[in-house]
């Protein structure tokens, strides 16, 4: 693992503290919900393999929550190579094309969804500023750390 990746990790597992992932029983009840199909292209999944996701409504880059509100079940496909960074309205309405019956359906699935599972689909600005802020500080120590080792390791490689 890299120091960036390691950051990456420490950052998630410091979110994951205040924000969890959803549990065994929430991912079931996803799946049951979307009926084992792509929220946004219909396609249907099953539980072997990668093909299946839980993508964020709001991305948590943007300060989305892992609250089931905030989930829906995706294929890799829409999720991890045409969705992209478009806004998940904005990506359905490519998904359904002119099929605006299609559009307003899964449009309407979706907002029942996150109507049934009520709470905000946000981290609240307290809590997501804080986990920044303990990250920040573990950051510093961390990259004081790596200096250090690759210090020795080119003093080590020298005197070899």
């Amino acid at each position: 693992m890299s120091p960036s990746q390691a950051r990456n990790a420490i950052k998630r597992s410091l979110k994951a503290l205040v924000d969890p992932p959803p549990s065994r029983q929430e991912k079931e009840t996803i799946w049951h919900y979307f009926g084992h199909a792509c929220a946004y292209c219909g396609y249907q999944m099953t539980r072997h393999g990668r093909q299946a996701h839980l993508d964020h409504l709001i991305a948590e880059s943007a300060g989305g929550s892992n609250r089931l509100c905030n989930l829906v079940l995706t294929c890799g496909r829409c999720n991890g190579d045409m969705k992209r960074e478009l806004d998940w309205q904005e990506y359905l309405a490519v998904c359904c094309g002119d099929d605006k019956a299609l559009f307003s359906q899964r449009l309407k699935r979706i907002y029942d969804w996150v109507e049934q599972n009520e709470g905000s689909p946000l981290l609240s600005p307290e809590l997501s500023a804080l986990c920044d802020d303990e990250f920040d500080i573990i950051n510093q120590q961390f990259t004081k750390a790596v200096e250090r080792l690759r210090d020795v390791g080119r003093r080590t490689k020298a005197g070899s």
